[in-house]
């Protein structure tokens, strides 16, 4: 009887165990059970979602182009036929002003504007800048959430991004990825080029994203989406411009309906130049070729033959990087212009002024 007991006994502890560990493991005692808790979510992006999602809008473009002379069909037509385009915005004011790509809004005869609601108004045109490729357009509604802009320079390489718009009409979506880059150049065939300072990402940007916002995890803009690669067999490879400059151009566009960019007054002399005149290109810096007279550089005393190494403290070692700096100031503002010549050093604060008239 006592083997049988202490067979019994081993046995019963053993099956008790296992209901131990069962419970333990599976956290499940019985479904009514209201003190089991549920497993929590580690982190969602849904509020950086929410945040951006009643500044973002869809937007609807018709454009009359002209028929193809051999186009198949019955004659007479119309020399024009009607189509359609998608693209995203971002509403910057509480009186209805929003800003999209230049390019999503080319030739449009009209220009519908969806809310996240589902309200629909017809958008009026304010201003574009070919050279950034931002443009605002104005709807007439109320109840309006403007986005909030990060600071765009404080971004990073490996940073969290999501894109927001509406790809192929698919209104509100999102995709995610990270910032593969900052301050990508040469990547459009235009003179848009001189002004290039695109964030890379790997979040899609897809047809009809054009113009909506890429946000970090606080669901505010960094930059607005541009373009995609457009090698064969590229992926992952998209770009956005950086909230700093679409700011920027955004309120030129609005106070004055253009970009009013200025000069101090120098020409500079190009790649070819040294060659053609014989003399040296500097190991650093961009070397003056002209000074206008009783622009702002003459009036400092900057001379023919001077090299310039930073505007700002921010280096310059090419004309494209120098008139890239100084758009990012606004007619009015105050630079400093940092070089060498052949008596030394030397740094001169000039104000920015608006370009000699060409008649």
């Amino acid at each position: 009887m006592s083997a049988t007991l202490k067979f019994i006994t081993k046995y019963a502890v053993i099956g008790l165990a296992c209901a131990f560990l069962y419970v333990l493991i599976s956290g499940k005692i019985n479904p009514q059970d209201k003190t089991i808790q549920q497993p929590q979510l580690l982190f969602s992006y849904a509020p950086a979602i929410n945040q951006i999602t009643t500044s973002v809008v869809s937007i609807h473009i018709q454009s009359n182009q002209r028929r193809p002379i051999n186009a198949p069909g019955i004659s007479p037509r119309t020399p024009y036929q009607t189509k359609n385009y998608l693209g995203s915005g971002v509403i910057v004011s509480t009186n209805g002003h929003i800003v999209t790509n230049k390019h999503v809004i080319d030739g449009a005869t009209r220009v519908v504007v969806y809310l996240w609601d589902n309200r629909a108004f017809e958008a009026s045109f304010v201003g574009a800048d070919p050279l950034s490729d931002l443009a605002v357009i104005k709807i007439n509604a109320a109840d309006l959430n403007p986005a909030e802009f990060a600071d765009s320079d404080l971004i990073n390489t490996g940073d969290v991004v999501l894109a927001v718009g509406n790809p192929y009409g698919l209104n509100q979506s999102a995709s995610l990825g990270i910032v593969s880059a900052t301050g990508r150049q040469g990547l459009v065939e235009s003179q848009a080029v001189q002004l290039e300072n695109y964030i890379q990402t790997d979040a899609a940007i897809n047809q009809g994203n054009s113009g909506g916002p890429l946000i970090n995890p606080l669901g505010q803009v960094v930059g607005l989406s541009a373009a995609s690669y457009g090698q064969f067999g590229a992926e992952g490879i998209n770009f956005a411009i950086p909230s700093n400059t679409t700011v920027r151009i955004v309120n030129e566009l609005i106070e004055h309906g253009k970009v009013l960019r200025g000069w101090v007054g120098l020409g500079f002399l190009m790649d070819a130049g040294y060659a053609m005149y014989g003399i040296p290109k500097p190991a650093k810096g961009i070397m003056v070729h002209k000074v206008h007279p009783d622009s702002a550089a003459d009036l400092a005393g900057i001379k023919a033959m001077d090299v310039i190494t930073h505007i700002n403290d921010q280096t310059v070692n090419s004309f494209e990087q120098y008139r890239k700096i100084l758009y990012e100031n606004s007619i009015g503002d105050a630079v400093t212009l940092t070089g060498y010549n052949q008596d030394g050093d030397f740094s001169h604060n000039l104000t920015i002024e608006p370009p000699l008239s060409t008649g």
